[in-house]
C-alpha cells in the first residue's frame, strides 16, 4: 500500500510540472447587434461576439465576468464601455464556438457613424477587469490600456490566483 501511495505522489508531482496547454483563440467575428438606443451618454447596444476556441488542457475554462474600456487608437477619451451578459465556457479538450454576450455603450456616436467600427482587434487597447477560472482556480486579471490583439496570450498565463 505504501508502494502504491509513493508511486502516486510521484505521477502527480510529474504532472503538476508539465506545462499545461491553454485554450487559443483561432478567430472571431460579430454575429448580432441589437437593442440599440440613442441617449444622451452614447448609443448602448447588445452585441454577441462569436469566438473560436481551442482548449488542449484537460480543465474546463470559465470567463465569468468581463468589463472593459476601450479606447480606439491613440484616443484618451474612451470610445465605448464592454460589460458581458453571463458567463461562457469552452469544455476540456475541444473546440467550439462561444458566443459572448455583451452590453455596449459607444460614447462617440457620431464617430461611430463617421468613420465606421473596426472589427480588428490591433485598432484598440483597453482597460479590462476580467474573472477566469480554471477548473477549481480562479483569476482576476485587472490591467489598463493592453492592446486588445494581446488579451488572448494574457489569458493564457499561470493559472494561479492573481492578487489585487
Amino acid at each position: 500500500m505504501k508502494r502504491i501511495l509513493i508511486l502516486l505522489a510521484s505521477v502527480l508531482v510529474l504532472a503538476s510540472c508539465s506545462p499545461s496547454a491553454t485554450p487559443v483563440i483561432k478567430s472571431y467575428r460579430l454575429n448580432q447587434v441589437g437593442g440599440l438606443s440613442f441617449g444622451a451618454d452614447g448609443v448602448t447596444a447588445e452585441l454577441t461576439l462569436d469566438v473560436d476556441v481551442a482548449n488542449p488542457s484537460g480543465s474546463r475554462y470559465t470567463l465569468e465576468s468581463l468589463e472593459a474600456v476601450l479606447y480606439q487608437g491613440v484616443e484618451v477619451n474612451p470610445f465605448a464601455y464592454l460589460t458581458m451578459r453571463e458567463s461562457v465556457s469552452v469544455e476540456p479538450r475541444s473546440e467550439a464556438t462561444v458566443s459572448l454576450p455583451l452590453d455596449a455603450r459607444f460614447t462617440r456616436p457620431l464617430a461611430l457613424l463617421g468613420g465606421g467600427f473596426s472589427t480588428d482587434l490591433a485598432d484598440y487597447t483597453a482597460d479590462i477587469d476580467l474573472t477566469l477560472r480554471r477548473g477549481s482556480l480562479k483569476k482576476r486579471i485587472t490591467k489598463e490600456r493592453i492592446p486588445l490583439a494581446e488579451l488572448g496570450n494574457l489569458l493564457g498565463q499561470n493559472d494561479k490566483k492573481e492578487k489585487e
